[in-house]
């Protein structure tokens, strides 16, 4: 490509503008301060703006320096991130982020299935529900909980869009007499920061008031396995989506005691840097196995 300063010297300034000292950029790149120095001059002169003001044991950025290190390192940070995918596919690793409650109740009890028919691929998972910024960490792809949505930055799949139901164990069932959904104002209701639709449920399914629905107990979870896992030991009901429950519904903890169901527009997502899902390899052979298990548990 035409137009492109030294890539050595690009490097050694982004070290030294982001840690304001060509001694610490030195010995991040395993060079000479001398040689940081000289790499950095020599950018200077090919863009013909001063980039530092240096003076004794100390170095500081000037107008063009900082405006220029924000256009380079955002840059920068993509082709590392890029080249570390791209070595990972080769090495049949793939680094995958999700939401410990998704993690616990829905993936780990699948993945076996995963492993069996690839046994060369190294998974990697880290259980999170907070924003990645692929530029700067070395994720792959993240699963998360949101409404639909497109961007022009990222790469998004549906996996499956939430339809909540209403669980409680067969004895909290017995016991409180919910034989329709207007004994709930009598219940304990369990619930989520994911889903918090209980008024919207309990509006569209029963004839309770406002005044009515305010006053019910209400416990409010931030993780959805810790309200159901409430639910499985007789304290309430909990609202959630049902590939959360499979195994609580199959091994009978749970039940439906009404087939109230609310869809919503919010539910997982297969999130990744925009043009990633076309790479293939390791990545690939995940996405595709992830679409295959969502459409069977649907």
């Amino acid at each position: 490509m035409k137009n492109l300063p030294p890539l050595r010297s690009l490097v050694a300034f982004e070290a030294a503008a982001r840690r304001l000292s060509f001694a610490q950029a030195a010995d991040e790149l395993h060079v000479t301060p001398g040689a940081v120095g000289q790499l950095i001059h020599k950018l200077e002169e090919w863009l013909g703006v001063k980039l530092f003001y240096r003076e004794v044991r100390k170095v500081s950025l000037t107008e063009a320096g900082a405006a220029y290190f924000g256009r380079i390192s955002t840059a920068l940070g993509q082709i590392s991130h890029a080249s570390t995918v791209l070595k990972q596919r080769r090495h049949n690793e793939v680094r995958i982020s999700m939401p410990p409650s998704f993690a616990r109740k829905w993936f780990v009890p699948r993945m076996a299935r995963f492993m069996d028919l690839y046994p060369d691929i190294a998974l990697h998972i880290d259980t999170s529900a907070v924003l990645v910024d692929f530029d700067k960490e070395p994720t792959d792809i993240v699963i998360r909980h949101f409404k639909a949505q497109e961007s022009s930055k990222l790469d998004i799949e549906l996996l499956f869009l939430d339809e909540l139901r209403v669980y409680c164990s067969q004895k909290y069932c017995e016991k409180l007499e919910l034989k329709q959904p207007q004994n709930f104002a009598k219940a304990t209701l369990l619930a989520t920061t994911i889903n918090p639709h209980w008024v919207r449920w309990l509006l569209q399914f029963t004839k309770l008031s406002d005044r009515e629905i305010r006053e019910i107990p209400t416990i409010n979870f931030d993780a959805s396995h810790l309200a159901v896992d409430t639910a499985k030991r007789h304290q309430g009901v909990v609202l959630t989506t049902a590939p959360l429950v499979e195994h609580e519904i199959e091994s009978g903890e749970l039940i439906e005691p009404f087939e109230g169901r609310l869809p919503v527009d919010e539910g997982y997502f297969l999130v990744g840097p925009k043009g990633s899902f076309a790479l293939g390899g390791a990545v690939e052979s995940l996405r595709v196995w992830l679409r295959q298990e969502c459409r069977a548990s649907h």
